[in-house]
């Protein structure tokens, strides 16, 4: 699906090939390149030895142009710029050694070796670019989801002949602002931090900004600053809006006051940093294959929900996802039901360890907060007729469901997905959280800032959201469920670097402890 889209969209620069080549300046034949590959196919040892790990990817390419060299002849200006490309390749977030760099820069006489491994090294760097290296993470794939949309023989034969490399590039690599700010700040940080004089910045407090040159080096590194020499701009309250600006890379209050939060994250060496923003840049690449189609997605760390349509960003909202301890898990579904007025099932161990104590300290509480006791048989129990004193974590043997209305947890509506965990998407009653910058709030499940107006938008029908809010002050409320015509994707991933509502890049807590990054 993706390869086609870019395919469509590659051929409005580039033509089909047809260029019949000429006779190879070493006269190596189209029968000795032939035996080359039909040796790489059979021979795994001759293979490894050339470092070509998928040889079927190669194999198809010289059957498809008839097993014509195409890298031996003159200079091919495809070439030329892809290797310039590869020069830099850790501006993408790639090491450049695994795409044979220094063999296909060396000095020697061209080979038909060569030939292959040119051939597979741009074809590896066209799928890291576009799938990631690294595994879908994912605790449940309820879409059978995978990253390997592109097909690198097809996107290398229609190209090389009249093609631009970076324009491929560009198709390749995820649209996302997420990605492309992520990219920005790499290759910022790369132009210091492989320099061989780099030297990482200690920052410590000095109560004046002015007199604080690592404060001053860390910020211009960042791009906070214009510059770290040039007195005359380093004035005071250039460098607090710098502070501030670094404040908000990494999700704290904008202050531009240098207080214990923010010197620790200061401390965080650059190097570290752009370790991160390697591995986040991988994850926006994981998900690459949803482009050019509709869904959404919730990312964790910055506990936001974007709502996406073919490649456009319809919807953003705030979300409030799991505690540490009670964490979301990363996953793909559907979302194939809307239910008006849901009751709120507790969850076992959240009736057991959460509400059962403060039952038996206050005996009203669950009449007070409209939660239901359902016994063994399906019936519901006053909570006023048990005898509180015999029952416990061990000997509890009721559901509790909290009934439909405004005080309700889920609030007025839920979303509902397959999975195998009790979560879905709702509506809440706590809408004060939502001002918080740090949203790690629930047991899970995924609380939302704007539930009405997404369920609006994925009926397409204003009215009959309208009607069921406006019953939501109503006595006896019970669920109203409503299948999704079109159902939509749902995705629910941990990136810990995407961009806020302005489009500036924010580094998000890691607060899973996902990023493993020494």
């Amino acid at each position: 699906m993706r390869a086609l889209f870019y395919l469509q969209k590659l051929f409005t620069f580039c033509f089909i090939i047809g260029t019949v080549w000429s006779t190879p300046v070493v006269a190596q034949t189209q029968e000795d390149l032939k035996s080359f590959i039909q040796k790489l196919y059979s021979d795994q040892a001759y293979a490894k030895e050339l470092q070509i790990e998928s040889p079927s990817e190669v194999i198809r390419f010289y059957q498809n142009i008839d097993y014509k060299t195409i890298w031996l002849e003159g200079e091919s200006d495809y070439k030329k710029e892809y290797l310039d490309v590869l020069k830099h390749a850790s501006d993408y977030g790639l090491d450049r050694t695994k795409y044979h760099y220094g063999y296909l820069t060396s000095r020697h006489f061209p080979t038909l070796e060569y030939e292959l491994i040119m051939t597979h090294s741009i074809m590896e760097f066209y799928k890291d670019i576009a799938n990631g290296t690294t595994l879908l993470d994912l605790s449940y794939n309820g879409l059978g989801y995978n990253n390997h949309c592109l097909n690198p023989t097809a996107m290398l034969l229609n190209t090389y002949a009249k093609g631009s490399v970076k324009d491929v590039i560009s198709f390749l690599q995820p649209q996302s602002l997420g990605y492309q700010a992520t990219q920005n700040l790499l290759t910022r940080l790369n132009t210091f931090v492989e320099n061989d004089n780099f030297q990482e910045p200690v920052v410590t407090y000095i109560a004046t900004f002015a007199e604080n040159k690592e404060l001053i080096k860390k910020l211009y590194y960042l791009g906070f600053l214009p510059t770290m020499t040039d007195a005359s701009l380093l004035k005071e309250g250039m460098i607090t809006n710098a502070l501030k600006g670094f404040q908000s890379l990494y999700n704290i209050v904008p202050d531009g006051i240098l207080g214990p939060i923010t010197l620790s994250k200061l401390s965080i060496p650059l190097v570290k940093l752009r370790a991160q923003l390697i591995l986040n840049l991988n994850r926006w690449r994981v998900i690459n294959c949803l482009d050019n189609q509709r869904y959404i997605q919730i990312n964790i760390p910055s506990a936001t929900l974007a709502l996406y349509d073919r490649d456009s960003l319809v919807m953003r909202m705030k979300t409030i996802v799991g505690k540490p301890i009670t964490p979301t898990p990363t996953l793909c579904s559907e979302i194939n039901k809307i239910t008006f007025f849901p009751y709120y099932e507790v969850p076992k161990n959240v009736a057991i360890n959460e509400l059962l104590p403060v039952q038996q300290k206050e005996p009203s509480f669950f009449e007070n907060n409209g939660y239901q006791l359902i016994d063994e048989k399906g019936f519901v129990r006053d909570a006023n007729s048990i005898d509180w004193g015999t029952v416990s974590k061990d000997n509890f043997p009721y559901e509790v469901r909290q009934v439909a209305g405004c005080d309700n947890s889920l609030g007025l509506l839920k979303f509902d997905f397959d999975s195998p965990y009790s979560m879905y998407l709702h509506d809440t009653n706590r809408k004060d959280l939502f001002s918080k910058n740090k949203r790690y709030l629930s047991n899970a499940c995924i609380r939302l800032e704007k539930p009405y107006e997404l369920a609006t938008m994925l009926f397409q029908d204003r009215n009959l959201v309208e009607e069921f809010v406006k019953k939501r002050f109503e006595p006896h409320l019970s669920p109203t469920s409503f299948a999704l015509e079109n159902p939509i994707k749902i995705f629910i991933t941990y990136i810990t670097a995407d961009v806020d509502d302005f489009g500036s890049l924010v580094i998000y807590d890691d607060v899973y402890n996902k990023d493993n990054i020494k």
